[in-house]
């Protein structure tokens, strides 16, 4: 491949345009933001230290090891994941569960904010909304990521009961995706280290495996030179470099280490292709990777880069609207596509394209994607494209810039974890946005499409199709796909045509309304209008970020409004349907052109019992959100192709959905628990007939035709008396209508009683299942809700504790819990999880045994803090989120709850009396659901 020697070229036509930049320079690494703090030190390990205070007293801490499953030897196979989880189970200063007990304690918890993951290349720990008000805390978590660099206990009664949690999780994880990924790796990956790992490993080498094996590994890679600290967060950077060169001092430097490998792939002339089955997958799956050699390191981190990295994000941007249209056509080949430049594996990129097929088209899926690569080969993209990706990509800087002072810890660690990893840039927004808008300008469309061009090659290709195990589905055979990769690049193919309108999305304003009442809700810190059409209006004025405005509305009404239970299918798709067809005089291909460069979307949805919008928008592209939810009540259109297409996606998805057996158990689930209610069938191929296009726009022009029924919530970066002539004109020109509409019960109940679903299915892999649902009435109040959410956590707390680690029965327990006031008052608490099926029953009775002992005794004094210190400190971090204020204000006008107020009082008020009652309240009533699923 020649396109490395191309970026060059590239990037010499564009040192004549830089009059700041020298020539030489474009190949040197580019500056590092000045507002991080980055070193080595002599032991080699790597730091990233930035002080972000957004969130007071918040930070991130992260341990980034360029370690991954790919450095497993054979008899390590599923061993640098099985290590993650021990990284957790005991460490030097830190003895068994210390870490997470510990860090539960002051509000840090376990899953949510203490969590890691493993790939093939690398590995990474976090501890994120670290509390910072005491130097403690920072010093405990310091010491946290240094015992993980180098002092991981890995006792061998610890490795023993980590055994079975890894066993349970390869079982919950075996599904037919992953078996098709795995058996895919010898294929395309042949004759390579990556054709021997798939992460999770042997099973057989988790039961078996020495101890020492496990510490060989640990003690080989988990080393400084290949270690990085990132912190983002509000601390005192120098503060915390200090004890960075401190605390991880003891850390001692490996002489002459074995050298951290890049294993190649190797190159094939003609392509690779590879066709596999299995009877549990739902759909088939088509992907082409076409190989390249990637940049070198030094390469990635220089301007030179950095406009690759800017031309490939472009042209991902045109190819992607491309497939996008032609997913929109009635006799579309595939149901989705999707394209993208991006690092395959350490030694490769790839230019990536994944389709799924439409049912009974998987070869002109195949035929319609490798002619679009080939057609982006021969004829490169149009000016008009061009112009509207970079208007997008220009957006979305901008928003980055000025939102630069409230940007959120996570999005600098990510940044620096790719440089640590991936050699990315890390200049800061403010250079990055001056760079952009130098660069976008002379950028020209005959370079972008001299790149596009050596996007598509034949060598170094390889072809994977995977698919369900069933006669119906006709894949193309290995030498049918070998002659329609040759036959394309033969074909008669012709330039795309790009019809982009020219009109606005409103051509016409409508007639302005007027604000009948308004008042200053000083408590909520809000203005509240009452339109001239009736439409409420709620508005909040924040500066938590300098260009966000979020939109929410509702009514009642929702699907309790359909009479027929044969029209709720109609009503189930009537919002994908509209968006589907587009708005006003335009398709959707067509809105999304004119949509280009513009930072607004709005989502309509209808739900049991009421409809909604929700959106967000910048604060220059306002008007444009307003001018959707006008379009969503006046300007629905019928599109007999997009329907079309939008049927045939689903049907694609449905047609094989009874193959897998998760499909089964939530379908079983569904109808259980809702009493089998017609109006609540799982929607299935027999559903889907029953939608009709007609009736689907008759439900939703209903629903969403009355202003005076919608309660409409604004809040962000709004300057009031600017925007109100914007929301008079889109909002208060709705036209009015007379008849309003509130909720109807429709007799949709949770069975009382016990209730018990319990049924066995073909399965590949030797599970069971297991679902209980405890429910009672409960009134609707602030403190119901918050003990059962308390209630909720504890027993996650206790089944982590029992079923998983003591036990090693299952990989987790995921427990859920809730009240409600539609259609009645009602509590709820559930709990799912998978396990073998021969511990099953044993497991089913602890789920009800750690319920009785907190019936009895009430709950542990330890799990009751940890859980409210972690919800008092997600309060606190949330305070500065414009999404979490916005779902404060809609609870006060809904439900009448200030929880800006009551919040902390209620959460403290909740002991372990109050924990006890409240579960003793709902359970005493008796109604229990278990719905099981076992293998025949």
């Amino acid at each position: 491949m020649k396109i490395k020697a191309f970026y060059f070229y590239l990037v010499l036509f564009f040192v004549g345009f830089f009059q700041s930049v020298a020539a030489q320079s474009m190949f040197q690494p580019i500056e590092m933001d000045p507002a991080l703090r980055y070193g080595i030190l002599d032991n080699g390990l790597t730091y990233y230290i930035r002080h972000n205070d957004v969130v007071k007293e918040r930070a991130d801490f992260y341990i980034v090891q360029n370690v991954g499953a790919i450095l497993e030897e054979d008899n390590q196979n599923g061993l640098a994941h099985f290590l993650e989880h021990m990284a957790f189970n005991g460490t030097k200063n830190f003895p068994d569960k210390q870490i997470i007990n510990y860090l539960e304690t002051i509000g840090v918890k376990f899953g949510n904010n203490v969590n890691a993951y493993t790939s093939l290349d690398e590995t990474v720990y976090n501890l994120t909304s670290v509390p910072t008000f005491r130097t403690g805390i920072v010093d405990t978590a310091l010491l946290i990521l240094h015992d993980w660099s180098g002092f991981i206990s890995l006792q061998g009664n610890e490795i023993d009961k980590e055994r079975g949690v890894i066993r349970e999780e390869w079982r919950t994880r075996a599904n037919a995706e992953r078996r098709l990924w795995s058996a895919s790796l010898p294929l395309i990956y042949a004759n390579s280290q990556y054709a021997k790992r798939d992460i999770i490993g042997d099973t057989a080498i988790i039961n078996n495996f020495q101890y020492e094996t496990l510490r060989r590994f640990y003690h080989k890679w988990y080393r400084p030179d290949l270690q990085a600290i990132v912190i983002v967060g509000d601390v005192n950077v120098d503060s915390v470099e200090n004890k960075i060169k401190t605390i991880f001092a003891d850390i001692p430097e490996r002489k002459n280490p074995d050298p951290r490998p890049i294993y190649p792939l190797q190159d094939n002339a003609v392509p690779i292709v590879a066709i596999l089955t299995d009877p549990e997958a739902t759909t088939v799956r088509i992907r082409i990777d076409y190989r390249h050699q990637p940049l070198s390191d030094r390469m990635k981190a220089s301007m030179a880069g950095y406009i690759t990295s800017v031309a490939n994000s472009l042209i991902e941007n045109m190819f992607n609207n491309r497939l996008d249209e032609i997913a929109q056509r009635p006799d579309a080949p595939f149901a989705a596509a999707y394209g993208s430049y991006q690092e395959l594996v350490k030694s490769k990129d790839a230019f990536i394209l994944l389709a799924i097929p439409n049912e009974g088209k998987e070869k002109e899926s195949l035929d319609a994607i490798l002619t679009e690569a080939e057609r982006m080969k021969r004829f490169g993209f149009t000016p008009g494209e061009l112009t509207r990706a970079k208007a997008d990509m220009l957006s979305a800087y901008e928003k980055s810039y000025n939102e630069r002072n409230k940007t959120k810890n996570n999005s600098y660690v990510k940044e620096y974890i790719r440089n640590f990893l991936d050699f990315e840039p890390v200049p800061g927004i403010e250079w990055e946005y001056k760079v952009i808008q130098e660069i976008l300008p002379i950028m020209s469309l005959r370079e972008v499409n001299q790149i596009a061009e050596k996007y598509v090659e034949v060598e170094n290709q390889t072809v994977l199709i995977t698919g369900p195990e069933k006669e119906s589905v006709k894949l193309p055979t290995t030498e049918e796909v070998l002659s329609m990769i040759t036959e394309v690049t033969k074909a008669d193919i012709t330039p795309y045509e790009d019809n982009a309108p020219s009109e606005p999305l409103i051509s016409k304003a409508p007639k302005k309304g007027k604000i009948k009442s308004k008042k200053e809700n000083k408590a909520q810190e809000v203005t509240e209008w009452t339109l001239s059409n009736g439409m409420k209006v709620i508005l909040k004025p924040t500066d938590f970020k300098e260009d966000e405005i979020l939109l929410y509305a509702y009514s009642e009404g929702g699907l309790s409004a359909i009479d027929s239970p044969d029209d709720i299918p109609s009503g189930l798709l009537s919002s994908s349907i509209v968006e589907k067809n587009g708005l006003g005089s335009f398709s959707q291909i067509e809105l999304n052109k004119i949509m280009a460069g513009k930072i607004a979307g709005l989502r309509p949805y209808i739900g049991n019992y009421e409809e909604s919008l929700s959106g967000s928008s910048s604060v220059k592209d306002f008007e444009t959100m307003l001018q959707l939810v006008y379009l969503y009540f006046t300007g629905v259109r019928q599109d007999d192709d997009a329907y079309n297409a939008l049927v045939n996606q689903y049907r694609t998805l449905l047609i094989n959905a009874s193959s897998n057996p998760n499909t089964a158990f939530k379908d079983s689930i569904q109808v259980t628990i809702t009493g089998h209610n017609q109006r609540t069938k799982p929607f299935d191929l027999n559903q889907l007939e029953k939608v009709s296009q007609q009736k689907a726009l008759e439900i939703f022009k209903a629903r969403f035709s009355n202003p005076a029924d919608f309660t409409f919530f604004l809040i962000g970066n709004i300057d009031i008396k600017e925007m109100e002539p914007l929301i008079l004109t889109y909002l208060g020109g709705i036209p009015e209508k007379k008849a309003t509409e509130k909720w109807t019960d429709r007799g949709i109940r949770i069975p009382k009683g016990v209730v018990k679903n319990n049924f066995t299915k073909e399965l590949k892999i030797d599970k069971a299942s297991n679902f209980i649902l405890y429910s009672g009435d409960m009134s609707f109040t602030l403190e119901n809700r918050l003990a059962i959410g308390v209630i909720k956590d504890i027993l996650n707390i206790r089944y982590m504790e029992s079923l998983r680690e003591e036990e090693g029965g299952t990989y987790g327990v995921r427990v859920q819990g809730s009240v409600s006031k539609i259609p009645q008052n009602e509590a709820s608490l559930q709990m799912t999880f998978d396990t073998d099926p021969k511990i099953q029953e044993k497991l089913l009775g602890m789920i009800h045994q750690e319920i009785d002992t907190i019936l009895l005794n009430g709950p542990m004094e330890k799990d009751l803090q940890k859980v409210k210190e972690n919800l008092k400190n997600n309060f606190n971090e949330n305070q500065t989120e414009n999404k979490w204020w916005l779902n404060a204000i809609i609870s006060y006008y809904k439900d009448g709850e200030d929880m800006k107020k009551n919040y902390i009082r209620t959460v403290d008020s909740i002991d372990g009396e109050v924990v006890r009652r409240k579960l003793k309240q709902l359970i005493g009533q008796g109604n229990v659901i278990e719905v099981v699923m076992s293998p025949k």
